[in-house]
């Protein structure tokens, strides 16, 4: 038996390798970021000069700031309009155009408001420029003029917050476009040049050590500085990784920065906190770190792997798909069964049925799965419903969908499929690659069953990413997760219903407090159907103004929650009221607001309050203190014996064997367990408290 392990265990290690070498090698070119340029006219002549990107990541979140000059070789003054992915969980509060050698900032106004007013400038001639969403899929930014002969030169800062997992902290610039928006690939090309220069600067300022960073695809041309000896747990370190891309670098490859904690940085609650003196509320972010035990679990499965054709998965992410499909089936023990559909307009069952894993059979589909085309549109529901027909109860099933989410044929709205998860009873664990994917709609349907999301870039550490999810499919985990805060009159906590954990995940909420002092946090989930409770205690500041950008995220949170709303139940007058007073308070992009840049004159001639511009002072002055201090430490479980997280640390990547069920991580689909048969059969190992 221990040799029939063995001989498993090298058989999936190598099949994992192969496909590893494999995506780097067939992933095609994407789209990518840059200047819109309509395809049936005159492609303009204005360009990207320069490209510079800063990004600081300290204390949970990261600032990114991105400064363009954009450059008019013509004869006439022209409009630019620059596009990029829109990044997960981001909030885009600055724009800044420079008028008569002066930063203007932007201000964020209702969505119509400030096109309306955008276009008016235009006709007169006027400096100004527009931020806007394009759903889930970008940011928008047009500026006029790019005068003739001449320069314009633009900023824009977003931020973010960041999860740790595993151990393993991961930051993303995107710049790969993910090709799902048919209307914009018709109508418009896309100049992701840079004439001259493209930097890219990324420090980190970390309290835990940090044993090891990466950038995937760049560590021949990044220059990465590192602290110069060991430091300690609490002292803080620093890292700087620059890269400089000169002579024509292009805006289409996504950059991916990876920061390994050391393996004994404990399990921990963090509260980020953000008070002026004598304010009326406070704004925080809390981090839950948990290190409870969670125990392996390992069966057998049936495999249903539901494939989405269409025309958006065409080029490299096709070729990946059937590649990686083959060589998985091919190497299926004659004992396991196997189920194939795909869907493009409409979903047909390739196997007929559930076939065994035969040589004869795993032949004969192969042959089939190689010969498939992508085209067409995105039936997703029928997909969807069509693998998970048909599973047999006494076994467990696993199935996998790979698909970028934008259904555009059949059923499309969020409800439908919700209902149609909660009908099967199935968890669902959502893997995104690219971007520009349908976030929201797999993103509610991972939390809606249960299960876990993750994102995956082209251009990530994709072995490391299969290691991440392995050690989580494998283990059990933290459902129905319940933060209560008592003390400190807290009030909209978010988000409402944080859903479940798995290995190595975080939990990040944010909230307002309307009374400092102490407070008692207590997170309640179960494992394996038992119910568990841990304790924390801590203290809510009367002052602490480090930290501003707290309050941006948290009204981010909250906007997206309403959205959340919004897609699920459709668009109403309240719930679009709600979304444009958080996101013209908080200055904020949303898909009813966006940011205008105006010179002073017209912003007071139309009567537009300089909130964003204060903000972001305010914002900027705590920016420059805290990168000139060492970092601060926010843990608040200062005595461990009584935390939440008691004799436990959080778990590493973990090693062993990969099986050929995580090579499909690579595919951004869907894995799907029947509850049933996985978590029935689970045991509870965790720590009784």
């Amino acid at each position: 038996m221990k040799d029939q392990q063995t001989k498993s265990s090298f058989i999936m290690t190598v099949i994992s390798a192969a496909l590893f070498f494999l995506i780097l090698a067939v992933f095609g070119k994407t789209q990518a970021a840059g200047l819109l340029k309509p395809k049936n006219g005159d492609p303009s002549l204005v360009s990207i000069k320069s490209h510079a990107v800063s990004v600081i990541i300290n204390n949970g979140f990261a600032r990114t700031e991105v400064d363009q000059v954009f450059v008019n070789s013509g004869d006439q003054d022209l409009e630019a309009l620059y596009t990029f992915p829109l990044p997960r969980e981001a909030s885009l509060s600055e724009l800044s155009l420079w008028i008569d050698g002066k930063e203007r900032v932007g201000e964020v106004l209702e969505k119509q408001r400030a096109r309306k007013i955008y276009e008016e400038q235009k006709v007169k001639g006027k400096d100004t420029a527009l931020a806007q969403k394009d759903d889930f899929k970008s940011f928008d930014v047009s500026v006029y003029p790019v005068r003739a002969r001449g320069e314009t030169r633009v900023r824009l800062v977003y931020y973010q917050p960041l999860h740790i997992d595993s151990n393993i902290g991961r930051y993303v610039y995107p710049l790969a476009e993910g090709g799902v928006d048919d209307e914009r690939i018709r109508f418009w090309s896309v100049d992701a040049g840079i004439r001259e220069a493209f930097t890219f600067d990324l420090y980190l300022k970390s309290v835990h050590p940090v044993r090891e960073v990466r950038m995937p695809g760049y560590m021949n041309e990044a220059l990465i500085e590192k602290p110069s000896a060991e430091t300690e747990e609490g002292s803080e370190q620093s890292y700087h990784a620059r890269l400089d891309l000169s002579e024509g670098a292009d805006l289409d490859k996504d950059i991916v920065f990876y920061y390994r904690l050391d393996e004994k940085t404990p399990a921990r609650v963090e509260i980020v906190p953000y008070r002026e003196a004598g304010a009326g509320e406070g704004s925080f972010m809390l981090t839950i770190t948990p290190g409870a035990s969670l125990a392996p679990i390992s069966e057998g499965v049936d495999w249903v792997f539901v494939l989405d054709r269409s025309g958006s998965m065409s080029g490299g992410k096709i070729r990946t798909l059937v590649d990686g499909v083959a060589r998985v089936i091919s190497k299926m023990s004659p004992a396991d069964r196997f189920r194939i559909v795909t869907f493009n307009n409409s979903a047909s069952d390739l196997t007929g049925g559930f076939v065994s894993a035969t040589e004869s059979n795993v032949q004969r589909y192969i042959e089939k799965v190689k010969s498939i085309q992508a085209d067409g549109g995105t039936a997703l529901y029928a997909g969807l419903s069509r693998g998970l027909d048909g599973m047999d109860d006494d076994r467990t099933t696993s199935v996998i969908l790979v698909t970028d989410g934008v259904a555009n044929v059949g059923p499309t709205y969020h409800a439908d499929f919700l209902n149609l998860v909660a009908e099967k009873d199935v968890r669902l664990f959502t893997f995104v690659i690219g971007n520009s994917s349908n976030r929201p709609l797999l993103d509610s349907l991972t939390k809606a069953s249960g299960g876990f999301a993750m994102d995956i870039s082209e251009y990530d550490d994709i072995y490391g990413r299969i290691l991440q999810a392995k050690n989580k499919v494998l283990h059990e985990a933290l459902h129905g997760v319940e933060v209560k805060i008592t003390g400190g009159e807290i009030v909209d906590l978010t988000p409402v219903s944080p859903g479940s954990l798995y290995h190595g995940q975080q939990l990040v909420m944010f909230g307002k407090y309307l009374k400092p002092g102490p407070v008692s946090i207590s997170l309640h989930a179960k494992i394996s159907g038992k119910d568990q409770t841990w304790h924390c205690d801590a203290v809510l500041p009367d002052e602490d103004i480090d930290n501003p950008e707290i309050e941006r995220l948290w009204a981010l949170s909250s906007i997206e929650e309403l959205m959340e709303e919004v897609r699920i139940n459709g668009e109403s007058e309240k719930l679009r009221g709600k979304i444009v007073d958080l996101a013209t308070k908080y200055s904020l992009v949303t898909d009813y607001t966006s940011m205008l840049v105006l010179d002073d004159q017209e912003m007071e001639t139309a009567g537009i309050r300089r909130n964003n511009s204060d903000r972001v002072q305010k914002e900027r002055k705590a920016q420059k203190k805290r990168f000139s201090r060492p970092v601060k430490n926010y843990r608040v479980d200062s005595k461990p014996e009584k935390s939440m997280f008691r004799g436990a640390t959080s778990p590493g990547i973990g090693s062993g064997p990969v099986g050929p069920w995580f090579l499909f991580i690579l595919f951004g689909g869907c894995w799907v367990l029947r509850r049933k048969n996985v978590f029935g059969n689970m045991q509870n190992s965790s720590e009784r408290q």
